[in-house]
């Protein structure tokens, strides 16, 4: 007489589920990882920005007034505000941030990104000061030209 043993091992529909579950939760996870990173690189710019937001406040403490340089000029306005500037054409620029400069007319910093989902999109650091005299910075980005929502960094988020 043949003695049948106990089943060991999943059932294909077992294994199923199992795949599909894994599918779902992998569905979910990648956009947000996405957006995720491209937060993280779009920070890369306003971490190049450090030295020269301090520059402009250490600038606007010893002068009473944001630098004003001819047009929109970057490489003048670092050298205004006492920064080591290279022959650089244009202005700063990092791994993902494409261009980074000084707007004279609003007295902003600009930043053009270089990567996608974000390519050519801009984000704007507006200085400004209290009645005190204490800076703070405004980030923000400018309508269809810039950064939408969900790609900016907390910082910037209103």
């Amino acid at each position: 007489m043949q003695v049948i043993g106990k089943q060991r091992g999943f059932t294909l529909i077992e294994v199923m589920i199992v795949v599909a579950i894994l599918g779902i939760l992998a569905a979910l996870a990648v956009p947000q990882y996405q957006t995720f990173t491209t937060r993280a690189k779009i920070s890369e710019g306003l971490v190049l920005l450090g030295p020269v937001k301090l520059a402009v406040v250490e600038y606007y403490a010893s002068h009473g007034r944001l630098p004003d340089v001819p047009g929109n000029n970057t490489l003048a306005l670092l050298s205004e505000l006492g920064l080591n500037v290279s022959a650089v054409s244009g202005a700063a620029s990092g791994s993902f941030a494409k261009r980074i400069w000084w707007n004279n007319t609003e007295k902003e910093i600009r930043i053009k990104y270089g990567f996608a989902p974000v390519d050519d999109k801009l984000l704007y650091l507006k200085a400004g000061f209290n009645a005190s005299g204490q800076a703070f910075w405004t980030c923000y980005a400018p309508g269809k030209d810039g950064i939408p929502v969900r790609y900016l960094p907390s910082t910037c988020r209103a």
